[in-house]
């Protein structure tokens, strides 16, 4: 319970150094946020490929975070940082699906985030591909986690499926923010959304 305090502390610092300051608060305190999950994730998750699999997406994780906050823009390295963390997910959560296939969530899934990407085509560019490209891994990241629930009906696979569905929210409102323009909110959508993602993630590995 006190390291998941120490999670909740740390993520809020960072919230709130990003409206208000100051600046070394905010850059240290969103990577030791995830940094304070993995040590969760090492000390008390299981001792399987399952674990290790999202240790080293949390680790990935990370590297975005730090490229994405630098103050000359690393989206691209943060973006490959992000896309490799949820290949690492997208494996870990279809290694646990043994069952049927539940053929409407891909259609749901998938519905919608091609709406995000028609919204989102006028504003993009020459990312247009790498966009793209993420945004079809983390949608079926999210299937694989819906797929694993689906059929386990397991806590681990709620907490599972619920973090992935948050990290499609986290990173389409961080889209809209990037590509379509700023608002006052989004920094407080995107990193509690953020957060609560990865630490459902993380919740999955507890025995």
């Amino acid at each position: 319970m006190l390291s998941w305090l120490a999670v909740c502390c740390s993520g809020l610092l960072h919230i709130n150094a990003a409206y208000k300051g100051p600046r070394w608060q905010f850059y240290l305190f969103k990577p030791l946020t995830i940094l304070l999950m993995m040590l969760i994730a090492l000390v008390g998750g299981e001792t399987n490929v399952y674990t290790y699999l999202i240790l080293v997406g949390l680790l990935f994780s990370l590297f975005g975070d730090v490229f994405l906050m630098l103050p000359k823009d690393r989206f691209i390295p943060g973006l490959l940082s992000f896309l490799i963390a949820h290949i690492l997910y997208s494996v870990a959560f279809w290694q646990q699906f043994d069952g049927p296939m539940i053929w409407w969530l891909p259609s749901l899934i998938g519905a919608a985030s091609v709406i995000v990407f028609l919204l989102l085509l006028p504003n993009l560019g020459p990312l247009l591909i790498p966009v793209g490209i993420y945004i079809a891994v983390i949608a079926q990241m999210a299937w694989g986690a819906g797929e694993f629930w689906m059929n386990a009906h397991s806590q681990t696979a709620a907490y599972a499926f619920g973090g992935a569905l948050l990290f499609m929210v986290s990173d389409t409102v961080l889209a809209f923010e990037r590509f379509k323009g700023p608002f006052r909110a989004s920094v407080l959508l995107v990193m509690s959304t953020y957060f609560c993602a990865q630490g459902l993630i993380t919740l999955s590995v507890m025995p």
